[in-house]
């Protein structure tokens, strides 16, 4: 090697770690300050995966439709960091609740411990996949493009938020983007094993959430494409010729997923046709039903959950939300650019990534917008994709604005531009940290006007309820009803909890447990979704002794409970 590539090999690897360290610590610090509503249920279910392997009951491993295996096997890995004797403790398939009760009166493990390890090897997964994709990304697009948007995606507040919890979303997000990154550059460049590790993530995509499927008729598309391309390019008809005709890399792609599918999935070991046909049945289910509960949206109480075809702008919606200004001015610019030119969009490999990503992301829209129950974090799958046509059209107006005829001062004040477009999208992840959930786009209102659009709060501020109630006297032998009791509360708090009954009313038993509390925690869901209607008549009626507001917004009421009447 000679000294000229030398150095250019060791400057290849600045950029690569600045990623690695950009994707990794913020994910990675404060992992026990809250938790999500969702996470004590894929904790148990996690248990109870690990348990199954323990007991060699493989088809005790298939726990939730979802499936949710990848987002197990992280929950199993902080089992064996934390609590490995849990495989042959004799505890059994558990509920959440008896799962909770077996870890903190049984055995006199905090759940929370294990659940911060769970989240550790969670981001450990997703540094590991976006390094990955980043890869893929400088191989398609470009060095500077690939790292302005990997910057971009390291500090979506959005993306940060979801991908450091014990969950689908972001997992199901990082998969399909490495998915769809590596095929496109087996496109490109034909290279085998990218076809391979292609097929690898989309199997890992299939196991963490069912809306992956929606990668296959994307990939088939591109290969369509691709092969009238090369047909109209080619007059040859030996045998390989026609064997890439007949499908090859297709079948190559589905098989690899197939198989990772079945491995890493020990209930398709011993009962595979039951397995599918359970999900498939209860994906079309949920598909149809939406939530069970009433859902807030843009002003708005669907009483039934379901936000059908009439909120067939939620997704668009919600994304200009939970955006950033710099991404949304860089997809601004990419048009302008991709419209007028400007380089790197004249480049071919740039051409081939637009198009995978556009339509990766109007079939995932089209996809999940004909399902009845909606979330915000749905879309996630749509934002890395955004982030880099966004990087593309930043880095496409700096090489515009070289090349006028203009001073060279001007000419590096483009590229210290970038700098400062980086720094714009740090900044809101400085601002909400470790609460990543409570940014919302300033450009649409910011935070004080998003309780009037977006249905706010996935379990954080309910933790700070928790740490003000434990300096009370006597905290240990106080009991307190909270909304999102199990897990978000009761990992927190050092006393008696009782989970505030989800429904949309309270029987005359449920009210009597309310009052009998000494405190009771009323989050925001509950007023903006007005339910359970006695809760909400009385903390309309009554002065809370605590609030906690983060970023501007308030989250929870702390009410000193007084026996009232139903």
């Amino acid at each position: 090697m000679d000294e000229n590539n030398f150095w250019r090999s060791k400057l290849d690897i600045i950029p690569l770690i600045i990623i690695v360290l950009t994707i990794w610590i913020p994910r990675v610090l404060e992992l026990n300050r809250f938790a999500t509503p969702d996470e004590h249920l894929w904790l148990s279910r996690s248990a109870n995966f690990y348990y199954a392997l323990g007991q060699r009951d493989f088809a005790s491993t298939y726990q939730m439709y979802h499936p949710g295996v990848t987002t197990m096997w992280a929950g199993t890995a902080g089992f064996l960091a934390r609590f490995p004797e849990y495989r042959g403790g004799g505890a059994g398939q558990l509920n959440p609740e008896k799962f909770n009760y077996y870890l903190t009166r049984v055995v006199n493990v905090p759940p929370i411990n294990i659940l911060v390890a769970a989240r550790f090897f969670i981001v450990l997964a997703h540094t590991f996949i976006l390094v990955f994709a980043y890869l893929y990304a400088r191989r398609l697009i470009g060095p500077l493009p690939s790292f302005l948007a990997f910057l971009l995606i390291a500090f979506n507040p959005f993306h940060l938020a979801l991908s450091r919890v014990l969950h689908l979303d972001a997992l199901l997000s990082n998969l399909l983007l490495l998915s769809l990154l590596a095929f496109l550059s087996y496109l490109n460049q034909r290279h085998l094993k990218d076809l391979i590790i292609s097929g690898v993530a989309a199997g890992f995509g299939w196991l963490t959430k069912s809306p992956a499927f929606l990668i296959i008729p994307v990939i088939f598309i591109l290969m369509r494409i691709d092969s009238l391309r090369s047909l109209s390019l080619s007059k040859e008809r030996s045998f390989l010729y026609q064997l890439k005709r007949l499908d090859f890399p297709l079948i190559l792609w589905g098989t690899v997923g197939v198989i990772v599918f079945v491995v890493f999935w020990p209930a398709m070991w011993v009962n595979s046709i039951k397995t599918l046909t359970d999900i498939l049945i209860s994906v079309g289910i949920s598909a149809e039903s939406g939530h069970e509960w009433p859902v807030f949206f843009n002003g708005n109480v669907a009483e039934d959950g379901n936000l059908g075809l009439n909120y067939f702008y939620f997704y668009p919606l919600t994304y200009l939300w939970r955006s950033t200004p710099v991404v949304l001015a860089g997809l601004a610019a990419a048009v302008i650019g991709y419209v007028r030119k400007w380089n790197p969009f004249t480049e071919r490999s740039v051409k081939l990534t637009l198009l995978g990503i556009c339509l990766f992301v109007v079939v995932f829209t089209i996809g999940i917008t004909l399902i009845g129950k909606k979330f915000d974090r749905y879309f996630l799958p749509a934002y890395a994709p955004f982030d880099i046509i966004s990087a593309l059209g930043w880095v496409a107006l700096v090489n515009w604005i070289r090349k006028r005829n203009l001073t060279r001062l001007v000419k590096i004040g483009a590229l210290v531009f970038l700098v400062i477009i980086i720094g714009s999208q740090i900044l809101p992840a400085i601002q909400t940290f470790p609460y990543y959930f409570t940014y919302y786009n300033p450009l649409m209102g910011g935070t004080k006007k998003a309780p009037e659009v977006m249905l706010i709060g996935w379990g954080e501020g309910i933790d700070q309820a928790a740490r003000y109630l434990n300096e009370k006297e006597n905290a240990e032998n106080l009991h307190v009803t909270s909304w999102y009791s199990l897990g978000v509360f009761s990992y927190f708090f050092k006393g008696h909890s009782r989970n505030l009954h989800p429904g949309t009313t309270l029987n005359t038993n449920e009210w009597k447990s309310f009052n009998s509390s000494d405190y009771a925690v009323i989050y925001v869901y509950q007023w903006q979704r007005k339910f359970p209607k006695p809760v909400v008549d009385y903390i309309t009626n009554h002065t809370p002794e605590h609030t906690i507001w983060i970023n501007g917004m308030e989250y929870a009421r702390i009410f000193k409970i007084q026996n009232v009447p139903q």
